[in-house]
Order: C-alpha cells, then sequence, then structure tokens
C-alpha cells in the first residue's frame, strides 16, 4: 500500500507539488484574506470599483498565479487577464499607486495561504520555492502595470478621457444611477433623459482579439469592454452602429429611457447576447424570449411540461419537425392563411396540423395561452420564421434550400 502524502499532522511537511494542490484550493480564502487586507489598506474604498469586480478580478488573479507558480498552462480566459486588468482600472481612474499597492498585496496574502497548506515544518520547502513565487507575482506586477500605463497615456491623449471615467462612474453606481446620470450627463454630451440604444457584441471565434473599443467609440457610440465582450450604448439621432464583422454575434436593447437606465439595459443585452450565434447579427429581446422563459422556468418548475414533450418525441422525426415548423409558423401570425403561405402548402394542410399537434401533445396552439406555453416548452426545437428577419440589425435570409418542406 502506497504511503500517504505527508503533511500537517503526518510527521513531516507536504511536497512542494502538494502545497500548490492546497494552495489552489484555499482560493476562496485567499480572496478573503485580500479584501481584508485591502480594506485596512483604505485603498478603493471610494466605491469606484464594483464589489463585484474587485471579487472576480481577485478570484482570477489568484488562479492565474497558482497556475505560474506550479508552471501550468493558463486557461484561455486568463491569458490576457493582466492586460484587461491594467486597461480596466486605468479607465476607471484608478490612481496608479493604489493599482500597485493593491497588486503587492497579491505576494502577502499567497504567502499566508502557502504557509497555512505546509504547516508548521513548511518552511524549507517553501524558502527553496520563494524566488518561484516572487516571480510569479512580479511578473503578474509587471503586465498590470505596463498595460496601465499604456492605456492612461492614450486616455490622456484621447478627448474622451473624462467621457471614459464618467462612463465608469454609471456602471459602478447601482442604486445611485440618478444621481450618477444628472451628474455625468454633461460630461457624456449626451442629454440626461433622451433615449438610448444599448448593444452587446460578444468576440467573434473566427477572430483572435475582441473589438478595439476605441475604434468603435469612434462612431459616436460609448463603448466599454467586458471579458464576455463589448457594451455600445448611442444616442439614435446621433450616431450609427458601427460595421461588425460576418461573423458578429451580439443582442441590442432598445427603448431605454435615460442614463440612468443604461446600467441595466447593458446587463439584459449581456443576457440576451448569450442565445445569439455568430453570424446573427445583432439579435433583440423578443428574438430569444421563449429560450430564455424556458430557461428560467426550468429550474423553478421542474418538469415543466415534460408529458407534452414526450409525447411529441413519441412521434416519428418527419412528423414531429413537421408539427414544430407549424408552432413556429403559426404562433409568428395567429393566422391560418398566412401560416400556409409561409409553409407553401393548403389551408387545411395547416388546420390538419394544428388539430394533430394538439392531440400529440395536449396543447391547442389557437388558445394564446396554450401557444405561449408550446413555444417556451419547444423553445430549442423551434427556429424563428424566415419572417422574423427583418426584426433583427443584420440577419442573413435563408437560402432557398433551407427554406421548409410542405
Amino acid at each position: 500500500m502506497a504511503e500517504p502524502e505527508p503533511g500537517p499532522g503526518r510527521g513531516g511537511p507536504p511536497s512542494w507539488p502538494r502545497t500548490l494542490e492546497l494552495l489552489a484550493g484555499d482560493r476562496d480564502q485567499l480572496v478573503a484574506d485580500f479584501f481584508e487586507r485591502l480594506e485596512a489598506l483604505g485603498r478603493y474604498d471610494d466605491g469606484v470599483i464594483p464589489d463585484d469586480d474587485l471579487r472576480q478580478t481577485a478570484q482570477d488573479t489568484f488562479d492565474l498565479l497558482t497556475h505560474r507558480i506550479a508552471g501550468l498552462p493558463l486557461p484561455a480566459h486568463l491569458r490576457d487577464l493582466p492586460t484587461r486588468l491594467g486597461v480596466r482600472r486605468a479607465r476607471q481612474g484608478v490612481a496608479r499607486e493604489d493599482l500597485l499597492e493593491a497588486v503587492r498585496l497579491n505576494f502577502r496574502v499567497l504567502w499566508a495561504g502557502l504557509l497555512r497548506a505546509g504547516g508548521d515544518d513548511a518552511a524549507p520547502v517553501l524558502v527553496t520555492h520563494v524566488e518561484e513565487v516572487l516571480a510569479a507575482v512580479e511578473q503578474h506586477i509587471s503586465d498590470v502595470q505596463a498595460a496601465f500605463l499604456e492605456e492612461r497615456a492614450l486616455l490622456e491623449r484621447d478627448s474622451r478621457a473624462a467621457a471614459a471615467q464618467a462612463f465608469a462612474r454609471l456602471l459602478s453606481a447601482g442604486e445611485r444611477a440618478p444621481e450618477v446620470a444628472a451628474e455625468v450627463a454633461p460630461v457624456l454630451g449626451l442629454p440626461e433623459h433622451g433615449g438610448f440604444e444599448v448593444a452587446f457584441v460578444a468576440p467573434g471565434p473566427v477572430r483572435a482579439r475582441r473589438e478595439n473599443t476605441r475604434e468603435l467609440a469612434r462612431t459616436g457610440c460609448l463603448t466599454w469592454e467586458f471579458d464576455d465582450g463589448v457594451a455600445l450604448v448611442r444616442d439614435p439621432r446621433r450616431a450609427q452602429w458601427p460595421a461588425l464583422p460576418p461573423d458578429t454575434a451580439g443582442s441590442v436593447v432598445t427603448g431605454t429611457r435615460g442614463l440612468a437606465e443604461v446600467p441595466a439595459a447593458i446587463e439584459s443585452a449581456r443576457v440576451v447576447a448569450r442565445y445569439a450565434r455568430p453570424g446573427e447579427g445583432l439579435i433583440r429581446q423578443q428574438d430569444v424570449w421563449t429560450a430564455l422563459a424556458r430557461d428560467r422556468v426550468g429550474p423553478v418548475l421542474p418538469g415543466f411540461g415534460r408529458e407534452a414533450a414526450e409525447r411529441l418525441e413519441g412521434l416519428e422525426p418527419g412528423a414531429r419537425a413537421r408539427l414544430l415548423e407549424t408552432l413556429a409558423h403559426y404562433t409568428a401570425t395567429g393566422s391560418v392563411k398566412d401560416t400556409a403561405a409561409s409553409l407553401y402548402c393548403h389551408r387545411n394542410t395547416v388546420v390538419n396540423r394544428l388539430q394533430a399537434f394538439r392531440e400529440a401533445t395536449g396543447l391547442d396552439l389557437t388558445v394564446p395561452v396554450e401557444a405561449a406555453r408550446a413555444l417556451v416548452l419547444f423553445a430549442d426545437r423551434v427556429a424563428a420564421p424566415a419572417g422574423a428577419a427583418a426584426t433583427r440589425e443584420r440577419r442573413p435570409h435563408p437560402a432557398a434550400s433551407e427554406r421548409p418542406e410542405t
């Protein structure tokens, strides 16, 4: 039988690889320790940086550092973390000394974590590897600082520097959004109570980098880069959406009333954008409301519509496809005549399919509430009719070969 790994309470300190495993598993405590030390320093206590930003950054930073110390390859989402962090803090108007003081805390937090992981007898092992820990932290500090200084220099040369910082204030305002909106409107050059459209553009799979936010801003849009994409805000009377690459996936939210609603609209756009497919352009809430409803209903009502779904699944594939196709087209208009025209079939065929759908699932599509249930229940199986493309900012029309069979 293999001997147990040495460790605290087993007659000796754990090995270095085991110590690093324990350190990685202690991430939540590392984050808590970081916040405690940061609060003691009195840095970042002006509310400019949201708590969720600080917490996510701390989690990602300790993941990055533990990977580097262990000599492991970095996951894709961590590879450009120092650059993103430096750029974001520059745009948020953080003072350089505050940023560096916060980043330097990482070594003390890591060392305390290593002492916890190694136990009382770990000193010889830790001293042997202290240079590896220092090298990882110093490299991170250097990368963050370089990105921060480069971005700040660009902001200082760019007349949009004040607007970028004002926009950052608005995005982190939380419940104070109405008050902050009144303060930043003159800086942003936008009407406090104007109407706005918000878009969220996810990085395309073909592109190696996200959209260049400085280039996007030249179209007159406000821009903000998140880890999962770029948010754009425009006053429709003053700015146009920029030209986007063919593989663009994203969303657009219209009807935002006033700057105070912009942060919430951006979060809404981020949620909707998760349902966009590359090449669809900017989808709207109405394009994905059924999928959104399905994903919200599922956890709250386990088994919702299970019987109807199972009964439909029991049909022959061709028949099932025809009924789902009819569901999509009929609920788009509520008209048997229009459905027949869009499916290139006789109206009696549509009536028969509606009857067959009711018999198979128990849901009558001519009853609005039951039609809504069907759309939610089969949201992942029903494609929007080609006519729905008109509701999107840029959605290619389906080829003739993709039209449904009659």
